[in-house]
């Protein structure tokens, strides 16, 4: 006959234990650094680190903390960009993300813009995709679960996103010329 001990008995007896363990390897550690401190084992200077830094040194350590400030500062004004973030929740919305991923070129001189995919499940074994480019839904499909039509769209996907990345930086630097940028219908 065995006798079941419920959880919530045991683990308040666990942490009694830990607890006591831990206190008496704090006691001893203490007791021990007492000890050899009376024996002089121990001067009291090897347990307490003092600050004897001169006046110059803390200068010093004052202007690189400055220099490194100022390069943490340009830095700060770089950007990740080109990030293709993956939000996808099944396996379809993985495959879609992982052939994306590995047929995704950056085009040259472009700069500025975050992929995100997103995906939300349908009835049945299907996966809607949304492709959103800087916080702006530009491309939607409804996948099937098969890996070559899989494989199609997200081609397709690639050509589209790529075409989109380059006419949105166009059109961002003729605005920044004044000029009127294309109008896409």
């Amino acid at each position: 006959m065995s006798v079941s001990i419920p959880v919530w008995h045991i683990k308040p007896r666990l942490f009694t234990l830990l607890f006591m363990g831990l206190l008496y390897f704090m006691t001893f550690t203490a007791f021990s650094q007492t000890r050899d401190i009376l024996h002089n084992k121990l001067s009291p200077k090897d347990t307490i680190q003092q600050d004897t830094i001169s006046y110059e040194d803390k200068e010093q350590r004052i202007e690189q903390k400055n220099q490194t400030l100022e390069r943490f500062i340009k830095s700060a004004d770089l950007e990740i960009d080109g990030l293709i973030v993956d939000e996808t929740i099944t396996k379809i919305g993985r495959d879609f993300y992982d052939i994306f991923n590995r047929q995704w070129e950056a085009p040259p001189d472009v700069k500025n813009y975050t992929i995100l995919i997103q995906e939300k499940p349908t009835r049945g074994n299907g996966a809607y995709v949304i492709l959103v480019v800087n916080d702006e839904p530009v491309f939607e499909y409804i996948l099937q679960p098969r890996y070559d039509m899989i494989e199609e769209v997200s081609t397709y996907a690639v050509t589209f996103i790529t075409e989109y990345v380059v006419n949105n930086q166009l059109n961002q630097q003729l605005e920044a010329e004044g000029r009127k940028a294309y109008e896409v219908y």
